[in-house]
């Protein structure tokens, strides 16, 4: 019995999703909207453009700040390296530079 009642209670909003689903589709593009959905891809594409280019100039800016990362990791070892030596005993890594 709660079956045939849960499905006349959906019928409604089935008939209902149809009937603007149809009307949503019946009426044809004006040209108005036509030329507004146009406007708007034209102002996405450049938007995206916009957005590609800043990526790649970013993409540059942090290929450059990882490389000087990585050179003073490379230093920052040296140095550690040369500490640990001097306090060990080899007084030439002592000497600065």
């Amino acid at each position: 019995m709660i079956r045939p009642l849960l499905a006349l209670s959906l019928l409604p909003l089935a008939l209902l999703g149809t009937t603007i689903a149809g009307a949503a589709h019946a009426q044809p593009e004006d040209a108005e909207h036509r030329a507004d959905r146009l406007r708007t891809i034209e102002l996405n594409r450049r938007a995206q453009a916009v957005v590609d280019r800043r990526d790649r100039s970013n993409a540059d800016v942090r290929a450059t700040n990882r490389r000087a990362q990585e050179r003073y990791e490379r230093e920052r070892a040296e140095w550690r390296r040369r500490v640990a030596a001097c306090r060990a005993g080899d007084y030439d890594a002592c000497e600065p530079y």
